[in-house]
């Protein structure tokens, strides 16, 4: 990703014993930028399910999205950092 960003999103996705998505709750929204919001949860909606947590039950995980004005993203887990 180019190093500057148009916005930056970390949210939390609660995942159900089936792999569903149970809740997502944001822990920095980029107010600025609602679109990217609403596009970020429509991509995890759609991801799911997810793989299914057997022995936790449910899981919480927390990620990162780093977003583009062109509409490309990265997740921050994914990247290798910025020069």
């Amino acid at each position: 990703m180019p190093p500057l960003l148009y916005a930056i999103g970390v949210l939390q996705v609660d995942v159900g014993a089936m792999g569903e998505i149970t809740q997502i709750n944001w822990m920095r929204v980029p107010t600025h930028a609602p679109e990217v919001v609403a596009e970020i949860e429509d991509t995890i909606r759609r991801a799911a399910p997810f793989p299914r947590p057997l022995a936790l039950g449910s899981v919480t995980y927390t990620e990162t999205w780093l977003w583009h004005k062109s509409g490309r993203f990265q997740l921050d887990t994914l990247t290798k950092g910025q020069l």
